[in-house]
Order: structure tokens, then sequence, then C-alpha cells
């Protein structure tokens, strides 16, 4: 008895926090924005249901240590290239919703060589990915 209300408990939280995280998500419009900067505005439902699909999708796969299809190397290649495209558009769509580039350009004075910070940035995500995941 005692370790279903311990389940209980831990699925509710489990439920409470991707609640919260999918309306902080919905709620400052990252989904909207990058549906709009792509041009795909008429599949903002799609958008929508793959993100809550890949949510659930994806706590399944690390709750329950689930194989990935496709063998070891690709389908760890095929992962980290969905994640890696899911996580640069996120994090771009994030960052032009909340203005941080503009703020930071504006705060530092930079009038020139923002294409270039930009592209640092995402190479030093890529680059600090790529070191934790595979040298150990």
């Amino acid at each position: 008895m005692k370790g279903f209300i311990l389940g209980l408990i831990g699925l509710s939280s489990g439920f409470t926090v991707a609640s919260a995280l999918f309306a902080l998500i919905a709620t400052i419009g990252v989904l909207n924005r990058l549906a709009q900067v792509t041009r795909s505005a008429k599949n903002i439902r799609w958008y929508e249901i793959c993100y809550m699909a890949g949510g659930i999708i994806g706590n399944g796969v690390y709750l329950y240590q689930m194989p990935l299809p496709g063998g070891s190397l690709l389908g760890t290649g095929l992962g980290g290239l969905f994640i890696g495209i899911y996580t640069g558009c996120f994090i771009g769509a994030l960052a032009e919703v909340v203005n941080i580039f503009p703020i930071l350009f504006h705060r530092i004075r930079l009038r020139q060589g923002m294409k270039a910070l930009i592209w640092s940035v995402a190479a030093g995500k890529a680059v600090g990915g790529m070191i934790h995941f595979f040298v150990k």
C-alpha cells in the first residue's frame, strides 16, 4: 500500500511539473513564434501535438530505459540530430520571444558582428553537448 501511495504521489507530481512547463511554453508564445518564423502558422496544432508527444515519449524512453530503434550508432545519430534541431529552434524562438539578443547587443554596445556572436553561441552549444555525451 505504501508503494502505491508513493507511486501516486510521484505520478501526480510529474503531471504537475509537466503541466506547468507546457503552460509556461504556451503562455510566452514560443511555439507560436516558432510557427511564425518558419512560415507554417497554419500547422500550429501539429506543433502543439508534436511538442506534447515528444515530452511523453522522451519521458518514457528516459524512465523505462527503452532502447532506440536502428541500432546504437544510427539511433543515437538520428536522435542527436532531431534533439539538436529541436533545441536550436526552441532556443532561437525563446530568445526571440523574450528579446534576449537585442537587449544583450544594446547593453554591450555591439554594432557589428552580431551574426558571428549568434553562430558562436550555437557552435558552443553543439560542442558542449558533444563533449558532455561522447567524452568520458
